[in-house]
């Protein structure tokens, strides 16, 4: 008789699965939002006064924060979502 079917992933409930997805899209997320950010202040700084750079810069700046803001929040909102379906 063949063996019985062996779950290949690790996980053992959809939080478990959904958590692993957010702590991965964290990580690669990180690193190009500070790339972002970074890049915002270069082009503010080579703006030399252009008010369209400036606000190009100013855009891209505030973009960055927001992605920022979305990632953390999506971390707050995940542990929030983990204890409510834990409780269960």
């Amino acid at each position: 008789m063949s063996e019985p079917f062996k779950n290949p992933l690790t996980f053992t409930s959809i939080t478990e699965m959904i958590v692993a997805i957010m702590n991965v899209v964290i990580i690669i997320a990180t690193p190009i939002i500070v790339f972002f950010l970074i890049y915002a202040g270069f082009m503010y700084v080579t703006a030399q006064g252009n008010p369209q750079k400036i606000e190009i810069a100013s855009r891209s700046l505030l973009y960055g924060i927001i992605g920022g803001v979305i990632i953390l929040g999506s971390v707050a909102i995940l542990a929030i979502v983990k204890n409510v379906v834990g409780a269960f």
